[in-house]
């Protein structure tokens, strides 16, 4: 499954901003025939040329589908689902070609090989190919028939017709949003799932994840985050002159209008009923320092914000036009305004504050007084983006283009 751990963990590292929308081609890619042997309610599944490589990505290492020798049929086309069944079970579809069950010799073979190991298996028509269908799961073979009886697929599954329209060519994994609880790898801590999880289930409602690319699917709802993201314009992004060396979480909103960001960021809060708690907080802010927040922001026509990690302590920062050359740590008089304009993702103990050039970066006193730009390690840091972040597994950056992973380390 390290495939599917990979794109998990890059959902993880967007704990306040898993997504975004990329553009649709002008001509949607034709729709892989396997798909119409795959079950409408499955977790995800991944679509590969060569079924050796998807085995190597989707299956764990000691799944009994390992066991059997599939001759050259392993080069042969298929798609690789993983189903709920209490825990989680695979389903392999091969591309058979146009051979009967009893004409082809790996077809025959590998029938008897599952037989063996009590997989379960057969050999079924598509429209214009044949398949083999094998899981070591009774469940699972029966679901799958049950299906094919109806002629119901994942094909019929709500707003996968979306999916279609944005399928990438080459090797792809399309996860089911709602699935993730079962699909969180075993070392993501009960806290952390408690997090992210209801996230993940609003932020879209399928994940596309193809050669490090991420494009999320979902309806035209409000409450979905991705629509929100994708209706902002990506920005230029400084953060990498003034981000510190060695940081564990680096989460980056470069903005091209502030006023534009607020009103659309409303309308999402709105649409999941967030709005009057969100209003509550900055009403509390207001009445305890004199300033409205929402006014704040404008006037200090904010265009970046952020937040880094280092050594365990996070600290917000944020660029505006205006240049200072203030040495020194100083109160500041506005802790908590980011935690509350931009999410939980931001630290609310910011009690103080320095200048660097156009950045005022706030957090704990003796986090500011050790404080140090790594200046050019950070060089090659998004020079534009609508979001970027960085865990210690993997980069994100969403640019008006697409979403795009990338190696920490490179």
């Amino acid at each position: 499954m390290r495939q599917l751990v990979s794109i998990l963990l890059a959902a993880l590292s967007l704990l306040a901003v898993s997504c975004g929308r990329s553009p649709q081609t002008e001509s949607a890619p034709e729709v892989p025939e396997l798909l119409t042997a795959v079950p409408s309610d499955v977790l995800c599944v991944g679509l590969y040329g060569r079924l050796d490589r998807g085995m190597n990505k989707m299956l764990d290492s000691v799944s009994v589908l390992r066991k059997l020798d599939y001759g050259r049929l392993s080069h042969a086309r298929s798609a690789i689902a993983l189903y709920d069944i209490g825990s989680l079970s695979e389903l392999l579809i091969i591309d058979a070609g146009k051979h009967s069950a009893d004409t082809s010799s790996s077809v025959r073979s590998l029938l008897a090989q599952a037989d063996s190991f009590r997989i379960s298996a057969a050999f079924i028509p598509l429209t214009t190919r044949d398949a083999l269908i094998l899981s070591p799961s009774e469940t699972v073979f029966k679901v799958v028939n049950r299906h094919l009886a109806s002629e119901s697929s994942i094909l019929d599954a709500p707003n996968f017709g979306r999916v279609l329209e944005v399928l990438p060519d080459g090797e792809t994994l399309i996860c089911r949003n709602s699935g993730f609880p079962k699909l969180l790898p075993s070392r993501v801590t009960p806290a952390l799932s408690k997090r992210v999880i209801p996230f993940l289930r609003d932020a879209c409602e399928w994940t596309v994840y193809s050669e490090g690319r991420i494009i999320p699917v979902q309806s035209d709802a409000e409450r979905y985050f991705c629509n929100f993201c994708a209706s902002l314009q990506e920005a230029p992004s400084r953060l990498g002159s003034i981000m510190p060396d060695s940081t564990s979480f680096v989460l980056d909103i470069p903005i091209a209008d502030v006023q534009e960001y607020r009103r659309a960021y409303e309308v999402w809060l709105d649409a999941r009923v967030a709005l009057e708690s969100y209003q509550r907080t900055l009403e509390s802010l207001r009445k305890s320092t004199g300033t409205r927040p929402v006014a704040w922001e404008k006037s200090n026509d904010i265009k970046e914000v952020a937040v880094v990690e280092k050594d365990g302590v996070r600290l917000n920062l944020m660029r505006v036009p205006s240049s200072s050359k203030q040495a020194g740590v100083a109160v500041n008089p506005y802790t908590g305004f980011l935690r509350a304009l931009y999410g939980e993702d931001f630290n609310p103990a910011d009690s103080c504050m320095i200048r660097r050039g156009n950045w005022i970066v706030s957090g704990p006193r003796t986090a500011l007084e050790n404080y140090q730009p790594a200046g050019d390690k950070n060089k090659s840091w998004p020079s534009r983006a609508r979001i970027a972040v960085k865990t210690p597994l993997v980069r994100l950056a969403w640019t008006n283009e697409s979403i795009r992973i990338w190696d920490s380390n490179r």
